[in-house]
């Protein structure tokens, strides 16, 4: 009696091209920011463009990314929705299983950007006040609802919880923060948060691209309207 023959489980092989630092990544920019051209990609990551080229090549083969042309540029997006809502899982699982690792205060610590939204202590933080405040709820998978007082609670940030991921970017979910170790606020909320602190004075640019730095006006409006 022979034994069975199993056929490959096409999971393990998703897993496999999903293991590499830098198709993880970019996998994780596509899903947050939408489609890319190489030249965007290499420049966010400091790579150079023939090895970044290859990796899209894996991706592509995969099946995980596609390139559509918009007149001379070649656009890579994700194939799937699915993707985005993997990348979320694996965020908020990595946070509850992984051990974190001390670090020390600094400024990129401290408070950056990701992408478009905050991150960082400054980043966690605010989540977990929104949370506490009954303005965001999360969900077992990552993914992140408005709460009972989002309309009052973000209100006092001058943002109209109404009007919130009435474009292609997804409402609200959390992002896993490396150097914190814990999730921060990422989608659409996360970005007219962001956006909304700056407006009013509360954050600014700091030293590099994504630091920021949170004023003396931001650290009492923060207090008062948020309990930071």
């Amino acid at each position: 009696m022979t034994d069975t023959v199993r056929p490959p489980d096409p999971r393990v092989a998703l897993l496999k091209e999903l293991a590499d630092p830098l198709r993880l990544r970019v996998i994780d920019r596509l899903g947050h920011g939408g489609p890319a051209t190489v030249s965007e990609l290499a420049a966010a990551y400091g790579v150079p463009l023939p090895q970044l080229s290859n990796h899209l090549r894996r991706l592509r083969d995969a099946g995980l990314v596609r390139v559509q042309r918009r007149g001379r540029h070649a656009f890579y997006e994700l194939t799937d929705p699915g993707l985005q809502a993997l990348v979320v899982s694996l965020d908020r699982v990595t946070g509850r299983i992984t051990p974190p690792v001390d670090r020390p205060e600094t400024p990129f610590t401290h408070a950056r950007r990701c992408y478009d939204h905050l991150a960082g202590h400054l980043g966690v933080s605010l989540y977990a006040a929104l949370r506490e405040r009954g303005a965001v709820h999360d969900l077992p998978d990552g993914t992140v609802e408005l709460g009972p007082r989002a309309q009052e609670t973000f209100a006092a940030l001058d943002i109209d919880a109404a009007t919130l991921g009435g474009d292609r970017r997804r409402l609200a979910f959390e992002c896993f923060d490396a150097t914190e170790h814990a999730p921060h606020l990422a989608g659409a909320v996360g970005d007219a948060v962001a956006a909304a602190l700056e407006a009013r004075g509360w954050i600014e640019s700091g030293q590099g691209d994504r630091i920021v730095r949170v004023t003396a006006r931001g650290t009492r409006g923060l207090r008062q309207t948020l309990g930071l």
